[in-house]
């Protein structure tokens, strides 16, 4: 605004600074006290520029008359009018017929008369504002009259809204503010339209706190008379520099629908301690399992997609400091189980600590030396409970036998000890457990070089050999929390085989292929443990047209897959197509996801989206969007056909989301659902 304010009244900087001016005639009227500029007259100062027929100044009275196609130009804003008159000494004027433009954010301001009636405060009569370079323009504000202060606000007589000259709406008066920093005020109302609970209208307060926190406050009204009723909420955000950030989000109201309280808390942080600590929080809280669903709009998207597929949410608050020599960490995790209404038996690690020595060689030896060290809290309101602290060291000796040979040996002792408290008193009270594990890789990396349509490139292949040895000892006797609590005894060797192709001039990796064959030659197991499944990962990217990637295992005696995840992305001039497929046996998971999307025109988007669940059976959900762009709006229009879950949390629903974003002023949405 202070930019648009210099241009519009420019002149007293013309009159006090060593100008450069160009003109047919000058002409001074020395009886009058007054000097003309004549015919093609231009000035330049300090980057401006400013032309107009003809110019009239009064020197004692400090008034400067411009006419005739008036142009004042800085940067990439600019103005023209037909006359401008200037009092230097009152410091007022008037723009006659103006027209301003300001390329920051790509406005164009006009007005019949552009009066400037204080030192801060302005008047446009007739004014209208628009982002469009089009005649007609697409859009337009438009207000009878408009009176500006500067860093204050702006208040409109009969402002109203045109699209192609047709108006859409006007109000008789209105106020709002002009200045340059974010302001306090309320936003653009969202509403969205569902045919169970009727129409839902969220009103936003925006609260500028201070230049590094703000925060915004919402009161939705979920649905008429058969919805659930108002709802409240808040989400406040800070950045006190790069290292120390984050946002808080709570919601609460009283269902109708349920008649009971609900809420949400959502936080994510990230900060910088003393002593070089980091700290960082991922809050997910819910007042039941079905408000992720019912309320999806309020959860954050990644914390979205986690409650969609493994129906849980998870709460970290993780301490780290970082040495040299190693790292250490405190975490405190809680789990919220949406499967079932009670979590008295959901396992927390409250906290867990952990600590990493890096490898270090062992002075006046061979060796090197590396530990890690693990101690977690779990704790449940049922069930047993306890601590669990394990120390691991380990040795090791890597060498070069033959030069192209890496062999490393090497040995460990994980010690592991519980304390348990157990109501049934199965594992109450002090239990142990020593494992000693031993190994050693053997691995070789042979390069060759090849010439490509595509450029020159690098085949790199490592073939591996682990073993990895750890005996039978008794740990029926300890509780168990997780899958490290039952370690089995094994002498397993695996075979691997790595390669990669990867550009010699960039670097760029275009493909990636692991395989691995683990096979057990511990004494008194079956044949069918003995040989592990098969597992290998792959990438593939040439070039920007194909991505592929994935990874699979398979179970030899089973003959059949245990899991396999894969993505397949293709793209071709406006066309891009992907699809996924996750599968895994154990887990019960089995699904597929298709999409793609197609740039019609340069102002024309298209795309679709596919989900299916293969071990269920049922259709998650199919969407269909468009976006249409033009130089000053777009518009996106998004359709979603939600499937019903055989489980019955997820309803079938049809979901309609229409977005009108106006260069320069920002977006307003509409949804609805039936």
């Amino acid at each position: 605004m202070r930019r648009l304010l210099f241009l519009l009244f420019l002149f007293p900087g013309l009159c006090l600074a060593q100008l450069r001016i160009e003109a047919n005639r000058i002409i001074y009227e020395g009886k009058k006290d007054v000097v003309h500029f004549l015919g093609n007259v231009r000035v330049w100062h300090n980057g401006r520029y400013f032309e107009a027929h003809r110019i009239t100044y009064w020197p004692r009275e400090r008034k400067i008359l411009a006419e005739g196609s008036c142009f004042i130009k800085e940067g990439n804003d600019w103005i023209k009018a037909n006359r401008i008159l200037y009092d230097l000494r009152a410091e007022r004027g008037i723009i006659e017929e103006g027209k301003v433009f300001l390329s920051q954010r790509h406005f164009y301001v006009t007005g019949k008369r552009i009066k400037k009636i204080g030192r801060d405060r302005y008047l446009l009569e007739q004014a209208t504002l628009t982002s469009c370079d089009d005649r007609p323009p697409s859009w337009k504000f438009t207000a009878k009259s408009l009176q500006v202060k500067v860093e204050g606000y702006a208040k409109a007589s009969w402002p109203g809204f045109r699209v192609k000259g047709i108006p859409l709406f006007y109000l008789p008066w209105a106020v709002f503010p002009v200045k340059t920093e974010r302001q306090t005020g309320f936003l653009i109302p969202s509403l969205y339209i569902s045919n169970r609970y009727g129409p839902v209208i969220t009103l936003p307060f925006f609260w500028a706190i201070s230049e590094n926190q703000d925060a915004t406050f919402y009161l939705t009204r979920h649905g008429d008379g058969r919805g659930r009723g108002f709802k409240g909420g808040v989400e406040y955000r800070y950045a006190l520099n790069t290292q120390n950030r984050g946002e808080i989000r709570a919601f609460g109201l009283k269902d109708r629908v349920l008649e009971k309280d609900r809420w949400a808390i959502f936080s994510r942080q990230l900060h910088s301690l003393p002593y070089g600590i980091r700290a960082s929080l991922d809050l997910n809280l819910v007042s039941d399992d079905d408000y992720p669903s019912d309320f999806e709009e309020d959860v954050p998207e990644e914390t979205r997609s986690e409650a969609r597929s493994k129906r849980s949410l998870e709460s970290t608050l993780d301490l780290r400091k970082r040495w040299s020599f190693g790292e250490a960490a405190l975490q405190w995790n809680y789990f919220q189980d949406l499967t079932t209404e009670e979590d008295d038996s959901t396992l927390h690690r409250l906290p867990r600590a952990t600590f990493k020595l890096f490898r270090r060689k062992l002075r006046g030896s061979p060796l090197f030396f590396d530990m890690e060290a693990e101690g977690v809290n779990f704790f449940r309101e049922k069930g047993y409970r306890g601590q669990r602290l394990e120390i691991t060291p380990r040795i090791s000796w890597p060498s070069r036998p033959w030069g192209f040979l890496k062999f490393e040996p090497w040995m460990r002792l994980r010690s592991t000890f519980y304390f348990t408290d157990d109501p049934g008193g199965t594992y109450d009270g002090f239990q142990d457990r020593i494992l000693p594990e031993g190994g050693f890789s053997l691995s070789a990396l042979a390069i060759r070089p090849y010439r490509t349509p595509l450029g020159e490139i690098f085949h790199l292949i490592e073939p591996r050999l682990h073993f990895d040895w750890r005996p039978d000892v008794p740990q029926q006797q300890n509780p168990r929390y997780d899958s490290t609590d039952r370690l089995s005894p094994q002498a397993l060797f695996t075979l691997e085989l790595l390669q990669r192709l990867k550009g010699i001039k960039d670097q760029k990796e275009w493909g990636y292929l692991k395989l691995s064959q683990p096979y057990d030659i511990f004494p008194g197991l079956e044949p069918k443990e003995r040989l592990k499944d098969l597992e290998m990962e792959f990438r593939l990217n040439p070039g920007d047209l194909l991505s592929l990637s994935g990874d699979l295992s398979y179970n030899h005696h089973e003959e059949r897959l245990s899991s396999l995840n894969v993505a397949l992305s293709v793209s071709y001039r406006a066309l891009n197509l992907h699809g996924e497929y996750r599968f895994d046996r154990d887990e019960e998971v089995e699904g597929v996801q298709l999409g793609g999307r197609l740039r019609v025109s340069q102002n024309l988007d298209l795309w679709t989206s596919y989900r299916y669940n293969l071990k269920s059976q049922y259709r998650v959900e199919t969407e269909y969007g468009m976006r249409y762009r033009h130089q000053c709006w777009e518009v996106e229009i998004s359709l979603e056909d939600i499937g019903a879950s055989p489980d019955g949390v997820q309803r079938a629903e049809w979901r309609v989301l229409v977005e009108i974003t106006l260069r320069g002023i920002g977006s307003y949405s509409l949804k609805g659902g039936f």
